[in-house]
């Protein structure tokens, strides 16, 4: 058994060996199960629905039209103006 602690960020590090067994790496996402008493963390094979050329086009979307504040209705009409972003 190994014994790690709580710290002040409600964060838990997990042991090196626990890393190395389960072939864990920074960033990797959990599924935290409450069971009885027992806290389970369970690591996910996650897949980015976007390429990294994709996100950046996204970020690079949000950075130009963060200030610019315009007000659609659904449909047609946002449709239209996504479609010209492109």
């Amino acid at each position: 058994m190994v014994v790690t602690r709580l710290k002040a960020k409600n964060q838990v590090t997990i042991p090196h060996q626990v890393v190395k067994k389960l072939g864990l790496a920074p960033n990797d996402l959990f599924m935290v199960e409450i069971e009885d008493n027992l806290i389970k963390l369970i690591p996910l094979d996650w897949k980015s629905k976007y390429t990294r050329e994709e996100i950046k086009k996204i970020d690079e979307i949000v950075r130009k039209e963060k200030k610019k504040a315009k007000s659609f209705s659904a449909g047609k009409e946002f449709s239209s103006y996504i479609d010209n972003l492109k």
